[in-house]
């Protein structure tokens, strides 16, 4: 996205870390923007000018001015390493199983981190799985280029707790410290969270550390806000699947058979353009009936659903309204699986003014607006619609490439389970002209039930089709909490039993908070 000034850059930041504030608190707090960053208090805290001090918890996201970095433990230093350029990452081909970048971040242990992955405790900037557009671990990059993702580097902690830090590791894969990323500076009057970057951690279940630090830190004696729990009460994570149906639905038969053994829920996305013979229309009725949910993937399969907003806006209709030729029967198709999973704002736009309630989205090669480590509501639409992002993609060649194992993907799910999120995944059926570089059927399957196995073998899971997911992610969007001044956490009735949230380090269900 280009930008004409300051003005334009701190409104799109501000835009997409509202967003993200809304769908872990059911609200968006006060944020107050100054030049390179956002300030967000969080409770009863106050923050004036740059330069003035900070009573209470206060979440501070961005390059601190110089007048801020006393107030927040950190200080300016030049003579560190530059990290420009530092997330380059050549794509992930031929025989490597996986590129990352030189920077990385390193996390200490902390009560905050009790959400994060082991594996995300070292995480680089950038990492691909395939070719230069898949991360199956299914973060976003962290950029270097002066925008809203990106960090600078060169601030270190003169007080604060160093959560994360920057690394750079040169050719010998020797580390070299570079600055700090993410810190923690308590006071007897304050407790601030500070992360480098802009926009925060917000396209990683990291995003758990800012509820946790919301929600949690210091509860004796700093203000608290409930955050939403993005996985049903009594589970840790919700599991989806799906196959992408870009040149063929009928081949994907052997797999839905294999699902349909293990009592697993189905999900197809289908191109309304394809010729469908009636062996297809077969296998998307059949998953229909078993419960499974079928979703639009476009109708002619563009970037972006289209070149201009017009565009985008015709191919959603024409998908939508073949459905209703297809399938008179079903309800009307509201949930869709963007192509590539591209989503410049003008197509979720257009999804939203078609009709569409809710779209797969998240890669980490494009359109980062749309990458989001909490599933829900998205950054300029005002429409109601949501985005589950699901950046982990089964692929005969990473398969080879990682030694035929799926351990990215568990690893994905493993960052979902650990936030009590929603881990999704896909694949395609074969066509005569790409079978996505399985050497056979066989192979696939053995690849999903690697998969499955390990899943089932953590507790408090749920394996959900992709409407179930959506209808769960909807009912979380439609919340709002707020907490009265006598401490008590309030919200409006909501529309279903199994909502909860953390408030002061214990979870509550939804329905036994005080309505409004």
């Amino acid at each position: 996205m280009q930008f004409s000034n300051m003005a334009s850059i701190m409104a799109y930041t501000e835009s997409i870390v509202a967003a993200a504030l809304r769908r872990s608190l059911g609200h968006t707090p006060k944020i107050i923007p100054f030049d390179g960053g956002l300030v967000i208090p969080c409770g009863k805290a106050s923050s004036g000018a740059s330069g003035a001090p900070y009573c209470g918890k206060v979440l501070v996201l961005g390059r601190p001015t110089d007048g801020m970095l006393r107030f927040l433990g950190l200080k300016n230093t030049p003579a560190l390493p530059s990290i420009v350029g530092q997330d380059a990452c050549a794509p992930a081909r031929g025989e490597l199983p996986f590129t990352e970048s030189p920077a990385v971040l390193n996390y200490i242990s902390h009560p905050l981190l009790a959400g994060l992955a082991n594996h995300l405790h070292r995480r680089p900037f950038t990492r691909f799985d395939y070719e230069d557009e898949w991360n199956n671990l299914g973060f976003g990059r962290i950029r270097t280029d002066n925008s809203p993702w990106a960090v600078e580097g060169g601030i270190e902690s003169d007080g604060a707790i160093e959560l994360a830090s920057i690394q750079l590791r040169d050719a010998q894969q020797q580390c070299h410290y570079a600055g700090c990323y993410l810190s923690l500076h308590d006071t007897p009057t304050s407790s601030i969270l500070w992360c480098a970057r802009p926009v925060g951690p917000l396209d990683s279940t990291e995003w758990s550390i800012v509820e946790r630090f919301i929600s949690d830190w210091r509860s004796d004696d700093m203000p608290c806000l409930p955050c939403l729990k993005h996985a049903p009460a009594g589970y840790r994570c919700l599991v989806t699947m799906r196959l992408d149906c870009d040149e063929n639905v009928a081949s994907a038969k052997d797999v839905f058979d294999w699902y349909s053994g293990e009592g697993i829920p189905f999900s197809l996305a289908l191109k309304t353009s394809l010729d469908l013979k009636p062996d297809d229309l077969a296998l998307l009725q059949e998953v229909s009936d078993a419960g499974g949910t079928l979703l639009s993937h476009s109708h002619m399969h563009q970037l972006s659903w289209g070149p201009t907003p017009e565009a985008a806006v015709s191919d959603a209709a024409t998908s939508r309204k073949r459905f209703e030729e297809l399938f008179p029967s079903l309800p009307p198709v509201k949930l869709a699986v963007s192509p590539f999973h591209t989503n410049q704002p003008y197509a979720v736009q257009a999804l939203a003014k078609t009709g569409f309630t809710g779209f797969v989205s998240g890669i980490i090669h494009n359109d980062p607006e749309y990458l989001m480590g909490r599933a829900g509501v998205v950054p300029f639409v005002d429409a109601p619609i949501v985005t589950i992002s699901q950046q982990s993609m089964l692929h005969g060649d990473c398969y080879r490439r990682q030694h035929y194992n799926v351990d990215t993907h568990i690893m994905a799910f493993e960052a979902q389970y650990q936030a009590e999120g929603i881990f999704g995944y896909l694949d395609h059926p074969f066509s005569p002209r790409y079978q996505y570089d399985w050497e056979s059927k066989e192979q696939r399957l053995e690849a999903h039930s690697k998969l499955i196995t390990t899943i089932q073998s953590y507790a408090d899971i749920a394996f959900w089709a992709q409407q179930d997911c959506f209808e769960f992610v909807n009912a979380l969007a439609e919340v709002q909490l707020n907490v009265t001044p006598q401490g008590l956490v309030q919200t409006a009735h909501p529309s279903r039993n199994d909502i909860a949230y953390r408030f002061k380090g214990k979870e509550y269900l939804l329905a036994d908070a005080v309505f409004f």
